[in-house]
């Protein structure tokens, strides 16, 4: 059994259960004990808290979401990370994923059904963006549609990571193989448009019911991201929209130029592809550049297969003439070639020529995780020109190159220029004292330093409401610029109890909307007798004033009435039996004797 479930993490939420298990932690179905409310929490996996890489991926992480506030991005409220235990606290989404829901339909939706949900995920992306947050890893399974057909996105902010741990033979390209871009593939910096190609393999599966790269192993899939056309949509979904297919295929764009430039560009496109289905837009996709060693390999296997040899049914006479056709031929062609040998040599060497007068092409190597020293001595430092830009990058250490522009493996002229990146390290800024200062004051000056801003309420009497009780960390501290700081304001005192109100005398229906403005509800109904009309209250079963606990179910008596009055039954008539009549007879015998006695004693009396 999960060791967390039962516990309570920092006092304040309860778990109850695990809902979910991902590459490097753990979702708990849990319960805030201050609200009642039920919460999700997302807590990093035992085994990875010493892994400094996937605990700074997880910081990065909750600086994503926590500067998100969308209705299509999973809220967060909270987020904590110390050396023992780092969980970060969500809204609980009561739904599916989007690959639930694909699997159910059979792994293809209608186009009208992907035209909603896509223009869902690029309004939450849109906003992200706009924050500075690049998702690097949409995918049907981090997406939580809800029962009113709205969706949730989740597992914001994958941590760039250094290209010498992204490579792809070691298998740690960021992101779910089927659906990053080929930029990530390739191990390059990445942008928002990484999340544009990854919207566009989402929309080529809704749509057709197959990923463009499904088969293979995880390196193969990358591969064919990085260079292979996929397979027309238009050929294997044929009542998709063409208009719906441009606007896919613009998306899917290998070179991240071609690409919608922003999720708004998208969303543009798709409002007009709804208003008018039938529209047609410019894009077409082009073919992607195969990478030369692949080119060499294909085209060698082409001649090898396509090579003829002579027929055996070639005539002595045809052999003849052949024979004395190639000598000919080939005195022919040597002394051309050996012409325009020394008129080439003639032109290249007369300095007079302007014709030629052009710089030798040089394929630009990658510079990024060389220092500017070790850059400067490269070979390449003699034939083009470097032009440096220093900006500070936590990814990589001071002095480090980044970045380059152009990229590696692109051809330029001898002296242009190439611009190399060089990282200033990671930069720091103090916390200023905001205790006491106005919320929305407070928020200003630490998003001027550029951190993020979590506020979580407190209850302090001492504090007046809306002002900042304290940060964590405290004033003073030096963090890095982007960390998220917690700001804890002060909120009025809620309380979590309710005084239970008088029902006696109401009906069903209003006792209902009267426990209801007591934030209570009923529990167990019970019909008794009573002198009560029938189908008022006539008892509960706790007692007006008695202090409960919100959402507490009280139970209640409803009168059935006055108890009916029973029918009179007559006694049955007893005859006296044998007993009875000894009893009497033996009563009158004892009588008859008492006053015999009596005259004989009076007679007695006489005689004397």
């Amino acid at each position: 059994m999960d060791k967390l479930i039962g516990t309570k993490l920092d006092g304040i939420y309860e778990i109850d259960s695990l809902i979910g298990s991902g590459g490097m932690a753990n979702v708990y179905k849990g319960r805030d004990l201050r609200t009642g409310n039920v919460v999700a929490v997302k807590v990093l996996r035992e085994e990875y808290m010493n892994d400094p890489d996937l605990v700074r991926r997880f910081k990065n992480e909750s600086k994503a979401i926590s500067m998100l506030d969308h209705p299509n991005i999973v809220k967060v409220y909270d987020v904590s990370v110390t050396d023992k235990l780092q969980y970060i606290v969500m809204e609980y989404v009561d739904g599916i994923t989007l690959r639930t829901y694909l699997d159910q339909r059979g792994g293809k939706l209608t186009w009208k059904e992907t035209v909603h949900f896509t223009g869902e995920i690029l309004q939450a992306l849109q906003h992200a963006h706009e924050n500075g947050v690049v998702h690097r890893d949409v995918k049907p399974q981090n997406i939580m549609l809800l029962p009113s057909g709205g969706l949730r996105m989740m597992d914001f902010g994958i941590a760039r990571i250094s290209r010498a741990e992204n490579q792809l033979l070691s298998g740690k390209a960021m992101g779910s193989v089927h659906y990053i871009s080929p930029e990530q593939a390739k191990g390059d910096v990445t942008d928002a448009k990484s999340d544009i190609y990854s919207v566009g393999i989402m929309m080529y599966e809704m749509l057709s019911g197959k990923l463009p790269f499904e088969k293979g192993t995880v390196v193969e899939v990358a591969i064919k991201q990085i260079s292979d056309a996929p397979p027309p949509l238009a050929e294997i979904a044929k009542d998709v929209p063409p208009a719906l297919i441009q606007i896919t295929e613009h998306a899917m764009a290998k070179d991240p130029e071609q690409r919608y430039p922003t999720a708004a560009a998208m969303l543009e496109d798709i409002r007009k592809f709804k208003e008018d289905p039938e529209i047609r837009f410019e894009y077409k996709y082009m073919p992607v550049q195969v990478p030369a060693g692949i080119m060499e390999k294909a085209m060698k296997q082409t001649k090898n297969g396509t090579e003829k040899t002579a027929s055996p049914k070639t005539t002595g006479k045809a052999k003849k003439k052949k024979g004395l056709f190639l000598p000919i031929l080939f005195g022919v062609t040597l002394a051309f070639c050996l012409g325009c040998a020394v008129m080439c040599f003639t032109i290249l060497t007369n300095a007079n020529n302007s014709l030629f007068e052009q710089n030798e092409d040089v394929i630009v190597t990658s510079f990024v995780g060389m220092t500017k020293d070790d850059a400067q001595k490269d070979a390449l430092a003699s034939k083009v020109k470097f032009v440096f830009e220093e900006n500070y990058n936590p990814e990589y250490e001071s002095g480090m190159i980044y970045k380059q522009s152009p990229r590696e493996g692109r051809t330029v002229k001898a002296g242009q220029e190439v611009k190399l990146y060089v990282s200033l390290g990671t930069r720091y800024e103090e916390i200023p004292q905001l205790t006491s200062m106005v919320s929305a004051d407070a928020e200003a000056t630490l998003k001027e330093k550029g951190l993020h801003v979590m506020v979580i309420e407190r209850v302090d009497p001492n504090i007046a409401v809306g002002t900042v009780i304290g940060t964590d960390p405290e004033a003073g501290t030096k963090v890095e610029a982007g960390s998220t700081v917690k700001v804890y304001v002060s909120r009025p005192q809620v309380s979590n109890t309710t005084d239970v109100p008088d029902l006696t005398g109401l009906s069903y229906e209003d006792a209902v909307r009267l426990l209801a403005s007591h934030k209570l509800s009923v529990g167990v109904s019970n019909h008794v007798w009573s002198d009560m009309q029938p189908g008022l209250i006539c008892g509960q079963g706790y007692a007006p004033g008695t202090e409960l606990k919100i959402n507490t179910r009280v139970s209640i008596d409803i009168s059935d009435g006055p108890e009916p009055t029973p029918e009179p039954t007559p006694e049955p008539t007893e005859e006296p039996d044998d007993d009875d009549e000894e009893g009497s007879g033996s009563s009158a015998i004892e009588d008859a004797m008492g006053q015999l006695n009596d005259w004989i004693a009076g007679m007695g009396d006489h005689k004397k």
